[in-house]
């Protein structure tokens, strides 16, 4: 069950990194995190109340290192990121849904699988993004809904917030 914090724990590393580390033979480096954390960036034609709410998620992640509890909000809160700002590109009417809205971006070609930094050979019929049309609201509604899922990892989907909300805006509007 989790608990609240002692005061003397609080700036600690979560003990479940440390037994996680004992089995992987890894454990989080606070300071290699943060430069993680830290190069992963929006670019500035994403609108500023985006960028705001990802650095929400940045921090999250930071904190994750310690508590380890954290990882699930920080995929939550970059699902909820990335519907803000499908919402933003498809005003002054956006479609209503995640999945719709995610359609919708794959159908205009907002987003394309070689605008995602992971996958390694892009497919031109947009495999992965099509993935994400019914993945994106699963997981959304999974992590928003109630679950007792716990991951270790959430990197990886700051990364994947990132590449995914960078498509949907142009660099050189800023």
């Amino acid at each position: 069950m989790e608990e609240v914090k002692r005061l003397d724990e609080l700036t600690q590393i979560d003990e479940r990194h440390l037994l996680l580390g004992q089995m992987t033979g890894r454990v989080p480096d606070l300071q290699k995190r943060h430069d993680i954390v830290s190069s992963i960036v929006m670019h500035a034609g994403v609108p500023e109340e985006i960028r705001s709410q990802f650095n929400v998620a940045k921090n999250m992640a930071l904190y994750q290192y310690y508590l380890y509890s954290l990882a699930p909000e920080v995929h939550l809160k970059t699902y909820t990121i990335i519907e803000y700002a499908l919402k933003l590109k498809d005003a002054p009417k956006p479609a209503r849904g995640l999945g719709k809205l995610v359609t919708k971006a794959v159908s205009e070609g907002w987003i394309s699988d070689a605008g995602f930094r992971h996958i390694e050979q892009p497919q031109p019929d947009n495999r992965y993004c099509k993935l994400l049309i019914n993945a994106l609201p699963m997981l959304r509604n999974e992590a928003a809904h109630g679950s007792d899922h716990l991951t270790h990892e959430c990197l990886d989907c700051l990364i994947k917030c990132a590449d995914f909300v960078n498509q949907l805006f142009d660099e050189a509007a800023a």
